[in-house]
């Protein structure tokens, strides 16, 4: 995974973390803050749900989708 991009979408969509993790679990509650933290440091994996989520919240191409989560 590229923290690196994720983080930067975030900024770039003006969210800060509680506000992402909010509109992620819009739908459902498939995420929160320490599983976002540990996926980021590379301790966990986002599971397909939750990159769904990430997708829909961040408005993600499938470009952007697999060079963020499986690269």
């Amino acid at each position: 995974m590229d923290e690196r991009i994720l983080r930067a979408k975030l900024i770039l969509k003006g969210f800060k973390v509680d506000e992402f993790i909010e509109k992620v679990n819009e739908n459902g509650k498939v995420l929160d803050r320490s599983k976002y933290y540990r996926a980021l440091r590379g301790d966990s994996e986002f599971n397909r749900k939750e990159i769904e989520s990430i997708r829909h919240a961040l408005e993600l191409t499938d470009e952007e989708v697999v060079n963020i989560f499986f690269k």
